[in-house]
């Protein structure tokens, strides 16, 4: 439990008439600072979610906030059958506030429910593959010009090489002696993700509203069921290729270790990749296209090259974007993404 003045403050511009304010840190968050907040209103126990969201990374923070008002209403007009994010407002009808510089959000807590950071079995991966295909499948109906760009370049493949190729440029010497191996790797396969670039380029694949992050951890399970309950974390909500969110999505679960374990031994599971790819075209391969489809298996490949090249490029700036917890910690995420490349590669 953490007592925090400032934090009270914040959370009562929200939430105004709340109650013995309880708050615990959520630390496996990578980008935000993120607590959680159980209240009393009104005799009523209630949870939320509160969050400081990292302007460094997130430069259009109200951007953020009406997608998630969009996508949620969308969803929830269409009878969606899950949990979706429900942001608080406060007095003023804004669902975000600046204090002392930084800004602030609230939402409901969507409760009796869990996260993993790794997948447990095939069975799990299909039901999670069939979960964000229908999730996709809802909001294939929706509105896109409404949807505000977020993060600029974020699906730009051509701008992560550039902005590796200056990380290495600028780095101290002593990162990239540590990185060395990992440098030289990435640069003989940077061949790997020229196809993807030309797709791109040439707009060949349909443009969707995706997650951009779908990552195992922002799935919440239901704590008597096991089973999926809701996605969170819509804060990478944007438009481009669904080919991206199942790349990503295979990167996540069948990586069998923590995303910053550098043990090659053992790291891919591929039964867990053929299980989610069948649960994920379950559910979304009725709208997928001839083209989607056809390069639905090299999807992974460049996705998980790229966040290789993310990691790695943060390690040689310093550790600017992600948050680390040792010096080393993204240069080990980059190790652990390519051992696992290097097994989807044999697939």
């Amino acid at each position: 439990m953490e007592i925090n003045p400032t934090l009270n403050k914040i959370i009562s511009h929200f939430l105004p008439r709340a109650e013995a304010v309880v708050i615990f840190p959520i630390t496996d968050g990578l980008i935000n600072s993120t607590y959680s907040v159980e209240v009393v209103i009104e005799t009523q126990r209630k949870k939320y979610i509160l969050q400081k969201i990292n302007t460094l990374v997130f430069q259009n923070s109200k951007a953020i906030q009406s997608n998630i008002v969009l996508v949620s209403r969308f969803l929830k007009s269409n009878n969606y059958p899950h949990p979706v994010l429900e942001l608080c407002e406060t007095s003023e009808g804004e669902n975000e506030i600046n204090f002392e510089g930084d800004s602030w959000r609230m939402m409901a807590q969507i409760e009796n429910s869990y996260t993993i950071n790794v997948i447990q079995n095939p069975e799990q991966a299909f039901a999670v593959g069939a979960f964000f295909g229908q999730f996709y499948t809802f909001l294939n109906g929706i509105e896109l010009n409404p949807i505000q760009e977020v993060l600029p370049h974020f699906l730009d493949t051509k701008n992560r090489i550039d902005a590796f190729q200056l990380a290495l440029q600028s780095a101290n010497s002593d990162r990239l002696i540590k990185a060395q191996e990992q440098i030289e790797w990435m640069v003989k396969h940077q061949d790997l993700p020229q196809k993807w670039m030309q797709l791109q380029q040439q707009k060949e694949l349909p443009i969707r509203l995706i997650h951009a992050d779908p990552k195992i951890s922002n799935v919440l399970f239901d704590s008597a069921t096991n089973q999926p309950k809701a996605i969170i974390d819509w804060d990478t909500l944007m438009l481009g290729t669904i080919l991206y969110d199942y790349g990503d999505m295979i990167r996540s679960y069948t990586n069998t270790k923590s995303e910053d374990d550098p043990d090659p031994e053992g790291v891919f599971n591929a039964d867990v990749y053929h299980e989610l790819t069948n649960g994920f075209l379950s559910e979304a391969g009725s709208f997928l296209t001839d083209i989607e489809l056809q390069y639905l298996s090299y999807a992974p490949q460049v996705i998980v090259y790229i966040q290789a090249l993310r990691f790695l490029t943060d390690y040689l700036n310093g550790d600017i974007y992600y948050q680390c917890n040792y010096p080393e910690q993204n240069l080990n995420r980059a190790k652990n993404q390519i051992n696992l490349l290097q097994q989807i590669l044999k697939i």
